[in-house]
């Protein structure tokens, strides 16, 4: 008996090669509607806070988002609706999970207050309850723009961005200068 095998036709050789073509043909077909089903790809999105329901003469104090870069984390972000209806946000440090007074360093230390935010009525931000011991957290006050309406309080840091569709889109924030 011989065990030797019979070459391959050229019809053999030519219908491997064909069938090989066409899986590859195939597979490159899957890719381009997967990619197509998929959809463009998005960039990533700016961050944002829902300002929706947010009336003129109302605020909200929120997590920060993203912080500017040197600032200690964590902070909140004031956003606050002026009774003319224009939207403006400022970061505040953090003590003990509430807002807090800024001092020296704008963002990164921050005088312990019950209740921070603006009284429309009087157009300043400030602490509205100091805690027990911080009583001089009262006396800096801001006005609704930010600019400090006491002496020794720095200017609130403004959280830069603009209202679309009811969010607060945050422009990629400058470092911090001391």
């Amino acid at each position: 008996m011989s065990t030797e095998r019979p070459a391959l036709s050229e019809r053999a050789v030519l219908a491997a090669v064909l069938r090989g073509l066409a899986l590859a043909g195939l597979a490159a077909l899957l890719w381009v509607g997967w990619q197509v089903l998929r959809g463009p790809r998005q960039a990533p999105a700016a961050p944002s806070v829902r300002v929706a329901k947010l009336m003129p003469g109302s605020f909200l104090l929120v997590a920060a988002p993203v912080s500017p870069p040197g600032a200690r984390d964590p902070l909140q972000l004031l956003l606050l609706r002026d009774t003319d209806g224009q939207l403006r946000g400022f970061y505040l440090p953090v003590d003990g999970g509430r807002a807090a007074v800024p001092v020296s360093g704008a963002l990164l230390r921050g005088v312990p207050c019950e209740d921070f935010g603006p009284d429309f009525t009087a157009r300043d931000i400030g602490c509205r309850q100091a805690r027990p011991g911080f009583e001089f957290a009262l006396r800096p006050r801001w006005g609704l723009d930010g600019r400090t309406l006491t002496g020794a309080a720095p200017p609130l840091l403004a959280a830069e961005g603009r209202e679309v569709e009811g969010d607060w889109l945050l422009a990629p924030a400058e470092p911090l200068r001391q």
